[in-house]
């Protein structure tokens, strides 16, 4: 997809394709793969994913488990998964865990995890006021260590615009049931167009930069806070959209291949030669091909 917005100040991207990066993270669904239900990672994908990730780390960062995460990476790696499995990272529950190779015991492991916040409402007691909210207008309820995942009826069978207008609808429900209970500030609310996600204001996929960047110091990659050489790739930065924090610049350098979100001017957004705007995973693999990566 593109839209022609040649007018659009560019300087954002001009200015990360002048520099050097380390490593990568990127939001899975409207940024690796098409917005949908079940969507394939496109073909053009999978072979330039494992190309940059034999030169840079890289991560995906998903509002999803590690259990449905994780059932991407043989799609991405094939036949080299077992050749390039501990140069990828698993950031779930939108920043709440992240998962890493461990080379002992021959699995994915947890180096992080990011609790739900007992002190602020027990899991329990959100979980049910969530159920008696929402029972009738999702299809599943899904309650997570460290998150609450919602998705809206009929997913598989509704047009993209209803998908986005239920979740929008789901969105509003949440923001009002956190006023209900007080908690502003406290639980947050993600809308990924696919359902929303309920979790603690110290879960967020920020927070899963913030961790990658402290792996990758760990495995003896050169890198200080905020983490500049890390780009990260997303498409709902928009308010109460589930990639609003991981493009917010806090960590990493962002980038956003999805709706472009007006106040925000100096969020990058990807343009081909011909100052047309890429959006999803066309905008991503553009960028990619174009981005210089280096080993410290």
């Amino acid at each position: 997809m593109f839209h022609s917005m040649s007018f659009m100040p560019k300087k954002p991207l001009d200015d990360i394709l002048q520099r050097e990066f380390v490593a990568c993270m990127f939001d899975y669904d409207g940024t690796l793969v098409e917005r949908g239900y079940r969507i394939p990672l496109p073909s053009f994908m999978p072979e330039l994913l494992q190309d940059i990730s034999r030169r840079s780390f890289m991560a995906v960062c998903t509002a999803r488990p590690f259990s449905a995460a994780f059932k991407h990476a043989h799609d991405m790696l094939g036949k080299h998964f077992d050749e390039l499995k501990k140069k990828w990272v698993w950031i779930c529950e939108n920043g709440a865990v992240g998962y890493a190779y461990d080379q002992a015991l021959d699995d994915f492991m947890p180096f992080y995890r990011v609790p739900w916040p007992e002190d602020v409402i027990s899991l329990g007691r959100f979980s049910g006021a969530v159920h008696d909210a929402f029972d009738t207008h999702v299809s599943e309820i899904q309650v997570c260590e460290g998150v609450i995942i919602l998705r809206p009826a009929d997913l598989s069978t509704i047009s993209l615009d209803q998908m986005s207008f239920r979740c929008e609808t789901l969105e509003r429900m949440g923001l009002d049931l956190i006023a209900d209970l007080e908690l502003e500030g406290k639980i947050r609310l993600g809308n990924s167009s696919l359902g929303i996600i309920f979790y603690g204001a110290e879960a967020d996929k920020d927070r899963g930069a913030l961790e990658f960047g402290k792996y990758l110091i760990e495995k003896g990659v050169t890198l200080h806070e905020p983490f500049r050489d890390i780009i990260c790739f997303g498409d709902r930065a928009m308010k109460y959209g589930n990639d609003e924090y991981f493009l917010s610049g806090k960590f990493g350098t962002p980038v956003n291949v999805g709706e472009e979100v007006l106040d925000k001017p100096d969020l990058a957004s990807v343009y081909d030669h011909s100052g047309d705007r890429l959006m999803g995973p066309r905008a991503t693999s553009y960028l990619l091909r174009q981005l210089r990566f280096v080993t410290r």
